[in-house]
């Protein structure tokens, strides 16, 4: 039994008083609830055994006189399936939402919405672009529903709920003004299922991407949420095990695919179509059908013993491009945790059964302590990033690590390498000398290939592991993505020359022309037919400027023939849209006619071709302000900035692969680098560096040298101490295997030394050089401690030192250790 909606309750006083209140605070009859708009359930009967129902969204292109065919083809399809009702997840018009447009949209649909069948959210588009109640009304009037309602369906089996999310947005903890009233009607709806409309999906792959200022409407209560906005089709499950069905391949055009959001089941940017859900009491079935009616992919959701839906079963499907997109770029660059401070930004901890610790005080800072592994061999931290921060890979990371151990040894990340497809892959390790024990310290380990894909156990991204079960304590972890060194820092067209890496592009809603003013090329955008503002879209050629984020500036060059305003729309990472403001620039009366110029503040730009047309930004003149460009610039803040990046990039090239060249390389960078403070701290980390080649020079000459006499003895042993006194002065965690190498090259010289004191001398043989007998007793020494030691060298050394200078020798080298 199909239950209608009330008609023509938009124009009730009820409903006035809902679009005079701004069309999204509403609720109904029912204090506190959003507004019912269809008869209440009928307690004499049960609900339905089966309902079909269809979702459509971003489909109203014919609005716009675009192409109407795959609206059409899709409203074919959706009526084949003989719906019971049809819901929708916004933008059923373009481009403004006018009268003419909402009656040239909705042709295909108009006998459903006469018969009371189609229940519509309202998108960007349907409100004009904003959120004034005078835009929404030509839809709302026509539909015959409020902005925000509930609609009953299959007599309590179903309710759509639609808190009109488009103008009801909320960060953090706090919540829009339509929540209360959209969690009273969550909680107090008796339906079997309940399903919520949003038009900006909260996590999406596609163009528009991720809108995590809808949050709120992951809500207890909710069983499944749909969305459009992003016009393609898509599954997601996210980590609070909330799905998301994304439908908006409607008809009005495809948007492409970006880097895959957390949770993604299912993507396609390809085909044009609808979701068609058939539901009964005990579950609930989405098929994303595809022109002219494959089933290209379903799930199924039913309900755990707390009235919890879950995914219970979806079709197999194979990512045919599993990296649509390019280079993959972070919503986040940097995630932590500190223990100490009691804060965690993107980056949790969990105990896992090989990986239990403890929160304790060590040395008067709060921090994990590692307990023993019982599974045995290393003490673990299973870490997890968020993936709404930053998700896939593969990306360069520093990883920097606080911490603290009572004991002598080592750890190392393990973490998801793309080279190596190992979930486990082991970073360069970190060495705890005798001299770092019981002191916090702090460690940097680059990863250059890590993937945060949740391989690891638990679902973590990677792990600490503490090998020997070292009893290690952790206070702060953090993960920083190395951005890539742009090739240039600064774009710029001017229409007297030719452009340096920054055009403007052509667009329905953007058109421009270019004129001669004062003498002098320039570009006059035109008016924009679709909407009140028009635009300028520009592009960043990639192969100068690519992903971010950068601090970075543009000077524009501009004038108008009247007084007015405008704006630049940019990619923001700090906000994630990507139409993000800058500050208005005003002109006055006594600026008409006159050239311009302004440098406008573009924090944390990302350019990464999300805007109309593939732009990156656009210049936005109010009421189709005739702006005239003459020229525009963009340049990355502080050039020295990117030069101590190259700088700090060269000199940890140089500590991961020690060599003349690399050391060349970071001289070379730092010597671009004007600040002083930070200069001294690059040329300390290279010294190090220096140090370390030099020393393994020293070490290789030894190894290849074949010691046959006396004088290549003595040059052996001269490298020998050198390298000895080289390593000494390493910090314990950069010496490596130095000194085991030392004490190999120690060995090679002392049997040198034995072979060469045991050949018969022609003659009385000279003294023994005082480097030579110290050498033979610190090996002896090592070889067989102070037991005998007198003997033992004496028998060596017989031919060419008498008994008590081995003696005085022996005596001033224990003295010395």
């Amino acid at each position: 039994m199909l239950v209608k909606r009330k008609l023509g309750i938009t124009l009730t006083s009820v409903a006035a008083l809902i679009l005079s209140a701004g069309l999204s605070t509403a609720a109904g009859a029912v204090a506190g609830e959003l507004q019912r708009i269809t008869p209440p359930v009928d307690a004499n009967h049960p609900p339905q055994d089966r309902l079909v129902l269809a979702v459509i969204g971003d489909y109203g292109g014919c609005g716009a006189d675009r192409t109407c065919a795959e609206e059409y083809q899709v409203a074919d399809m959706v009526h084949s399936w003989n719906p019971e009702a049809i819901l929708t997840t916004g933008d059923n018009t373009y481009q403004q939402g006018l009268p003419e447009e909402v009656v040239k949209a909705q042709a295909p649909y108009k006998a459903d919405i006469d018969a009371g069948k189609l229940f519509p959210i309202m998108g960007n588009h349907d409100y004009g672009n904003g959120c004034s109640p005078e835009s929404v009304r030509p839809s709302l009037d026509y539909f015959k529903v409020p902005a925000a309602f509930v609609a009953g369906l299959g007599n309590g089996l179903l309710d759509f709920v639609n808190p009109d999310a488009n103008c009801q947005t909320a960060t953090g903890s706090s919540k829009p003004p339509i929540y209360d009233a959209y969690r009273n009607t969550l909680t107090n709806s008796s339906a079997a299922w309940k399903v919520v409309g949003g038009h900006q999906p909260i996590y999406s792959s596609g163009k528009a991407g991720n809108n995590l200022d809808r949050s709120w409407l992951m809500t207890p209560g909710v069983d499944l949420i749909l969305a459009g906005h992003d016009h393609h089709a898509e599954h997601i499950e996210t980590a609070d095990g909330y799905n998301i069905a994304i439908s908006g391949n409607g008809g009005a055009g495809l948007t492409p695919l970006f880097g895959v959001a957390p949770g993604s089941k299912f993507r396609d940017a390809t085909h044009f179509g609808a979701m068609r859900l058939t539901v009964t009491p005990d579950s609930l079935k989405a098929e994303y059908l595809s022109l002219p009616g494959t089933v290209d992919y379903y799930f199924l959701l039913k309900k755990d013993a707390q009235g919890r839906a879950y995914l219970a079963e979806r079709s197999d499907w194979v990512d045919p491009d599993p990296g649509p997109g390019g280079s993959p770029i972070p919503n986040r660059y940097t995630v932590s945790f500190d223990v100490a401070a009691d804060k965690a930004d993107g980056l949790t901890y969990k105990n896992y059964e090989d990986a239990p610790f403890v929160t304790t005080e060590v040395d008067g800072r709060r921090a994990l302590e590692l307990q023993k592994n019982p599974f045995g061999g290393a003490n673990q931290l299973y870490m997890f990033v968020d993936d709404a921060a930053i998700s896939g890979g593969p990306y360069p990371v520093k990883a920097t690590i606080s911490y603290r151990s009572p004991v002598t040894g080592s750890f190392a990340v393990q973490y998801d390498s793309q080279q190596s497809g190992s979930a486990y892959q082991r970073s360069t390790a970190v060495t705890i000398g005798a001299g770092q024990a019981n002191q916090w310290q702090t460690a940097t380990v680059d990863i250059p290939d890590i993937r945060f894909t949740n391989r690891q156990n638990g679902g973590a991204d990677l792990r600490l592991n503490a090998v020997a079960n070292l009893p290690l304590a952790i206070s702060a972890v953090r993960i920083d993505v190395v951005p890539p060194a742009p090739p240039v820092t600064r774009v710029s067209m001017d229409f007297s020359a030719e452009p340096d890496g920054l055009t403007w592009i052509p667009y329905e809603s953007g058109p421009a022309h270019e004129i001669v003013v004062d003498g002098r090329r320039a570009l006059q955008i035109d008016r924009n037919t679709f909407n009140s503002g028009n635009n300028l879209y520009l592009a960043v050629d990639d192969r100068y400027l690519t992903g971010g984020p950068y601090d970075a500036t543009a000077t524009i060059e501009y004038r108008s023939p009247v007084a007015g305003s405008f704006v630049l729309h940019y990619d923001s990472a700090a906000t994630g849209s990507a139409y993000h403001s800058t500050t208005r620039v005003s002109i006055t009366a006594a600026m008409v006619n006159t050239w311009q110029t302004v440098t406008l503040d573009l924090p944390q730009v990302m350019f990464r071709n999300r805007q109309n047309g593939n732009a990156d930004m656009r210049i936005v003149g109010a009421n189709n302000l005739p702006l005239i460009i003459g020229s525009m610039s963009v340049q990355l803040a502080d050039n020295q900035a990117q030069l101590l990046k190259a700088a700090q990039d060269a000199v940890a090239a140089a500590e991961a692969n020690p060599s003349a060249e690399t050391i060349t390389a970071a001289e070379t960078a730092i010597a671009k680098v004007t600040e002083p403070t930070q200069v001294a701290a690059l040329n300390q980390r290279l010294a190090v560096v220096k140090l370390l080649v030099q020393a393994r020079d020293l070490l290789d000459r030894i190894a290849a040298t074949e010691l046959d006499n006396a004088d290549q003895i003595d040059s052996a042993v001269t490298d020998l101490a050198e390298a000895t006194a080289i390593v000494d002065q390493l910090p314990a965690d950069r010496q490596g295997d130095l000194p085991e190498q030392v004490g190999a090259a120690k060995r090679g010289i002392a049997d040198a030394l034995a072979r060469f004191f045991a050949k018969p001398a022609e003659g009385k043989p000279g003294p023994i050089k005082g480097p030579w007998l110290d050498l033979v007793i610190s090996d002896t020494y090592d070889r067989f401690g102070e037991t005998d030691l007198h003997d033992r060298v004496l028998s060596i050394v017989r031919s060419y030192a008498t008994g008590w200078q081995v003696t005085i020798a022996i005596d001033d080298f224990l003295a010395s250790r």
